[in-house]
């Protein structure tokens, strides 16, 4: 009887250090798997983000954007993820630090603002660099007849053509009767203007703050602008010196007509003309064209 509850005592014994074995076993097993196992990596996907304060219409350079690495869950859909796909466009909404730059947030094929400052005279910044001209933004409406028929575009360069009627007596402290005369007279004042952006007729053009003031006083003078279009890198000065009659007669040479004054007697067509001398006209028309 004592031999079997020892016999049993030691089975009990031997079936507990089984299970503790066991169990010693699976917690060292699962421990190292624990331990061998990394965690499995975020995806994360490259956006480019904004490494300052962008105003709008702003030209973006390299130095306003970084390329970071975002969860892909957290990235927007439309992120753009490479810096070259976004240097050289123009903001249309101001963008701050570390926010990602959208298409939806610059300037596409039916939304393209213009810039006053050329990119090339910011710093890495975005700052104006030192002596850079006083430019501004002004609009002026010309029409389609007086703007190469309407095809004059954004990006486009021009001379500005103007014309007056001239008045002596307005414009004159002394008026010379013998020289000054009432006469059409026409200038391209402005040379190499570039057009920032088109709405109809009505054109933004890039000028500096005193050219602007004399555009201002031409439209108010009451003359005429028009647009002569250029032909790409075409950078030519004209080297004109304007033109109202004096100097566009020797070249296109006007028929000028004379003034007949009758004697008071009856026109006889058949009977020879005395009231036309053509020694004296010509000399009154030298004189007076001269």
């Amino acid at each position: 009887m004592e031999d079997r509850s020892r016999r049993r005592a030691r089975l009990v014994l031997i079936v507990g250090l089984l299970f503790a074995v066991i169990a010693g076993f699976s917690t060292f097993f699962y421990a190292q798997t624990t331990k061998s196992e990394a965690p499995a990596p975020i995806p994360t996907t490259d956006v480019v983000v904004a490494a300052r304060e962008i105003p709008p219409k702003t030209q973006i350079t390299a130095a306003d954007v970084n390329r970071v690495k975002i969860n892909t869950d957290a990235a927007p859909p439309s992120a753009i993820h490479r810096p070259e796909d976004v240097i050289g466009k123009i903001t249309i909404v101001p963008i701050t630090v570390g926010e990602p730059i959208l298409p939806t947030k610059l300037a596409g094929a039916n939304n393209a603002p213009f810039i006053v400052i050329p990119a090339d005279l910011l710093g890495p910044t975005g700052a104006i660099q030192p002596n850079t001209p006083q430019y501004r933004a002004m609009s002026i409406t010309v029409a389609d007849n007086l703007a190469a028929a309407g095809n004059i575009q954004a990006g486009d360069v021009v001379d500005v053509l103007y014309t007056l009627q001239f008045a002596p007596e307005k414009y004159l402290r002394q008026v010379n009767a013998q020289v000054n005369a009432v006469d059409a007279t026409s200038r391209i004042v402005f040379e190499r203007v570039p057009i920032l952006y088109k709405l109809t007729t009505t054109y933004v053009i890039r000028t500096d703050a005193a050219t602007a003031e004399r555009i201002g006083y031409l439209m108010a003078a009451g003359g005429s602008l028009q647009l002569l279009l250029r032909a790409p890198k075409d950078d030519r000065a004209t080297g004109t010196v304007g033109a109202s009659f004096d100097n566009v007669n020797p070249e296109v040479k006007f028929h000028i007509p004379t003034k007949i004054t009758p004697l008071g007697k009856p026109l006889d067509h058949h009977a020879p003309r005395r009231d036309y001398d053509p020694d004296r006209v010509a000399g009154l028309s030298q004189v007076a064209f001269e």
